[in-house]
């Protein structure tokens, strides 16, 4: 065995795995000019509002910290980011955000298997966490034994599974098959695969005067409980080649004016979802798009329709 510098080979070998096995969240913070980067690609006309971001290397995310789930994220999606890790081990674990520490795992606990059937719904979906987003020709996984290959693709993983990704969504009405939600994602999903591209915002809405139910560790007591279970959810899809857009606001609790209510036996395909963009700036009040003139702007305004997404759906090219 060869030994550099005092250090034999195999001493290399186990140092880097051993680093490499105890890769974290912790590990994964950008420097300033790769955050600058990710604003760059995700943030597709700008932010939506003046809540501080937080640049990851697959989304740029506001969050909201009164209850301690995402206000609002964006994201860039292309066929390269579907090549994803299997959900396994280390790929499908949830952590908490140092930057953002105030949710942790146990927080989830106990939830999907109550009546209320809360999941750990990602708002920017881990279907686009894949990739060589970096460019050294290496991704995040060695196939074969799933163990880590390239530590920055890793943390794109890690960071869209970081739970201030996270929100209770409804789980067989919303967040799992077959819910609205599950088939929105899987549509986009079907349409990346074909080559499409797309430029995605999504949230919660919170509606003032309204109670928020709040959930939390089952071994606390109720008081200490503090995640927010929103009102409803947006997600608002961009195909930037054409600049149309679509958008789709689901009334998650029964609470909100316009959108589609997820309990009612008609809502079964994401078009009953599909409202006008303002729809969504009123329920939420953001704004999209503000860096763009206002003749842009209202193009994209005007195409939120069904037969939008209709025609996105049929579409081959």
């Amino acid at each position: 065995m060869r030994v550099l510098l005092g250090v034999t080979v195999a001493s290399l070998i186990l140092i880097f795995s051993t680093s490499s096995a105890a890769l974290g969240l912790k590990d994964c913070k950008l420097n300033e000019s790769d955050a600058e980067d990710s604003r760059i690609e995700h943030l597709w006309g700008g932010a939506l509002d003046t809540t501080q971001t937080h640049a990851r290397r697959a989304y740029v995310l506001a969050y909201d910290q009164d209850n301690l789930v995402p206000k609002w994220a964006a994201w860039h999606a292309i066929k390269d980011y579907r090549d994803t890790p299997k959900r396994k081990s280390r790929w499908k674990a949830f952590r908490t955000d140092p930057e953002l520490p105030d949710v942790k795992d146990e927080d989830y606990v106990g939830w999907f298997d109550s009546d209320q059937n809360f999941a750990r719904g990602h708002i920017v979906p881990y279907f686009v966490s894949g990739g060589d987003r970096d460019n050294d020709g290496m991704d995040a996984e060695y196939e074969s034994n799933l163990r880590v290959e390239d530590e920055d693709d890793a943390c794109t993983v890690f960071e869209i599974n970081a739970l201030s990704n996270i929100a209770p969504q409804f789980h067989t009405r919303f967040n799992g098959q077959p819910g609205v939600w599950w088939l929105l994602e899987t549509d986009v999903r079907s349409m990346l695969d074909d080559g499409r591209e797309f430029q995605i915002f999504a949230g919660t809405v919170f509606l003032d005067g309204v109670e928020v139910q709040k959930i939390g560790d089952q071994t606390l007591s109720r008081s200490e409980w503090r995640i927010g279970v929103p009102h409803g959810f947006f997600k608002v899809i961009v195909d930037p080649m054409r600049e149309e857009a679509v958008g789709f606001l689901f009334d998650h609790a029964g609470d909100l004016e316009k959108g589609c209510n997820i309990g009612e036996p008609g809502v079964e395909w994401p078009s009953a979802c599909i409202v006008r963009i303002q729809d969504i700036e009123a329920a939420t009040g953001l704004k999209f798009f503000r860096k763009f003139n206002n003749a842009k702007k209202l193009r994209l305004h005007q195409s939120s329709t069904k037969q939008t997404w209709f025609n996105w759906m049929n579409t081959e090219d």
